[in-house]
């Protein structure tokens, strides 16, 4: 396949060598290009970029404002996009893409490999047979990458996949940081309450660089992961039983561009991927709920539903419907004080009432014209209107 790559950071560098070393695609194109591959065509602009004869399958990179809009142009394009994770500053680029691509065809798989490393599978089967006994918390702690990285908006949603993946969907979030406020700078650590009140804690640092580590603790012993966050370096699955022994299993080094590589194969045939954009938009979803939950002090709930032109006309509705009545709680008083004051024509203004309110009901039919979603993996959006509903939840 052809593969054209936007953004100059360093993980589209190591999208671009991953490519130049394999045989069965060619990097057609990058912008606005590599020093350390100058023999790589350089488009003038993202225009020439997307206009390049046989490109198939685009990585989107760059700054996070430059990602937003690159990932719209390229599904409203029906290209086949590997998209750097997040894909903005909040979720709102995977709904973009989420609603347009039932029309464009277009395939879009999150740059969220971590899920499908080994090491994680092996927890995962652990977790499944009970081999831990009964369920007491998942842990992942890892440094957060680049110095200045966001802990809250770049480095948790990556992270927080691994605990969806193992877990299942978030349904609570507590999130405190160092320092206090809504740009933790030193740490991030955050707590997870998930299906059957399964608990999880995401713990982020910036500063020295060591392994992540992703333990799942039961009643009869644990089961540790230890990998290098790049998954250039063996890992190290450590068992540790209840009577104190342990058992160590050494992962060779995973490349985890040919894995996505393979779900996006597979995505292009048209079978179900993981991980989906419905996995890369919750996780997104997750890092725009912890802002909140640092910014408010409170336990945020999160209740998700499906993007999808039903789920957006109802919202619009519904706004459009709280606006009439609060219009109508004011013009109302309005009409009937004028005549107390001397102007009888305001009478008039409540006549206009009930056409208004015909013409809102009547507005309801067009949802039967609305098409129906034909892709039962389309992301999901949390609380139409009011993304997250965050409410002081007591901890069991």
């Amino acid at each position: 396949m052809n593969f054209l790559i936007l953004g100059d950071g360093a993980e589209e560098l190591a999208w671009a060598h991953a490519l130049v070393d394999h045989a069965e695609h060619r990097l057609a194109a990058a912008f606005p290009g590599f020093d350390a591959l100058p023999e790589v065509p350089e488009p003038r602009d993202l225009d020439d970029a997307l206009s390049i004869p046989d490109i198939e399958v685009v990585v989107v990179g760059g700054g996070l404002d430059f990602r937003a809009e690159a990932l719209r142009r390229v599904a409203a394009a029906g290209l086949a996009t590997i998209c750097l994770h997040p894909p903005g500053h909040d979720s709102e680029p995977y709904y973009m893409v989420a609603l347009s691509r039932d029309e464009t065809g277009a395939v879009v798989v999150p740059d969220l490999p971590a899920r499908l490393h080994p090491g994680v599978e092996a927890i995962r089967q652990a977790l499944q047979r009970q081999e831990l006994g009964a369920f007491r918390v998942l842990r992942h702690e890892s440094p957060a990458g680049p110095e200045g990285v966001d802990l809250v908006r770049q480095a948790f949603p990556r992270v927080v996949d691994l605990v969806r993946a193992l877990l299942g969907d978030v349904e609570q979030l507590t999130a405190t940081g160092d320092p206090p406020g809504v740009h933790p700078s030193n740490e991030l650590i955050v707590h997870l309450r998930c299906p059957r009140a399964r608990r999880a804690e995401v713990r982020l640092w910036a500063g020295s660089f060591e392994p992540s580590r992703l333990i799942a603790h039961g009643t009869t012993g644990s089961i540790t992961l230890e990998y290098d966050p790049t998954f250039h370096a063996p890992a190290r699955l450590v068992r540790r039983h209840a009577d104190g022994t342990e058992t160590t299993y050494d992962i060779e080094p995973w490349d985890a561009h040919v894995a996505l590589l393979d779900v996006l194969a597979s995505a292009i045939g048209g079978n179900s991927v993981c991980p989906s954009l419905l996995d890369a938009t919750r996780a997104t979803e997750l890092g725009e709920a912890a802002v909140r939950s640092l910014r408010r002090g409170r336990t945020i709930e999160l209740n998700y539903e499906e993007i999808s032109e039903t789920g957006t006309f109802k919202s619009v509705m519904t706004s459009l419907g709280c606006m009439i009545l609060i219009s109508i709680l004011f013009v109302l008083p309005v009409a009937l004080m004028g005549p107390a004051l001397g102007i009888s024509w305001t009478l008039y203004i409540a006549y206009a009432i009930p056409p208004v309110l015909l013409i809102f009901v009547g507005l309801q039919a067009l949802r039967w014209v609305i098409r129906k979603p034909s892709d039962v993996s389309a992301a999901p959006r949390a609380d139409s209107g009011n993304r997250f509903r965050d409410d002081v939840a007591s901890e069991d």
